[in-house]
C-alpha cells in the first residue's frame, strides 16, 4: 500500500482498535497518532478552540512517549471534557516532546464513536521505518 508522507489508519481489533500512524519524523508521527485517536470518536466541525492545554512527554523510550501523550488526551477528555482540535509538538534537546493541544468542550463536537479509555502495551511499537517514523498502538474503548 502506498503511503503519504504523514497519515494514520484505524484497524479493527476485537472490541478495541489499533491505531497506526506514520510521518517523516517523530513529531509528525506522534501528531498523526493523536489526531487519529480523536478522529475515531469525535467529528470536530468548525468550533474555534477555547483554550490551549500543555502537552508533554519524555524523555524515555519511544513507546513510552507515545503512551504518555495519548494518556494526556484521554485525561483531558475524562476530567475536563476537552476534545483536542489541533496539536502543536516540538522535539526538545533532552529527547522529550512538548507543546500544547488546542481544545474545545465536548459539547462543541459531534460524538461519532466510543471514547478511548486506555492504551494497551500489548502490540505497542514505535520507531523508524524506511526513512520515517511509524507507530502501532492498541486503544481500549
Amino acid at each position: 500500500m502506498e503511503r503519504t508522507a504523514a497519515g494514520h489508519e484505524i484497524l479493527p481489533h476485537t472490541a478495541d482498535y489499533i491505531l497506526e500512524a506514520w510521518g517523516p519524523d517523530r513529531v509528525s508521527c506522534l501528531t498523526e497518532a493523536l489526531g487519529g485517536l480523536v478522529g475515531q470518536f469525535a467529528e470536530l466541525g468548525d468550533a474555534p478552540p477555547t483554550t490551549a492545554v500543555p502537552l508533554a512527554a519524555g524523555p524515555g523510550k519511544e513507546e513510552d512517549v507515545l503512551v504518555s501523550l495519548i494518556e494526556e488526551v484521554i485525561y483531558s477528555l475524562d476530567v475536563f471534557s476537552y476534545v483536542p482540535v489541533r496539536f502543536h509538538l516540538a522535539e526538545k534537546k533532552d529527547g522529550s516532546v512538548a507543546g500544547d493541544m488546542e481544545v474545545v468542550g465536548i459539547d462543541q463536537v459531534t460524538i461519532v464513536g466510543p471514547a478511548p479509555k486506555a492504551v494497551s502495551y500489548h502490540e505497542l511499537s514505535m520507531g523508524t521505518d524506511g526513512g520515517g517514523w511509524r507507530c502501532h498502538v492498541l486503544i481500549d474503548m
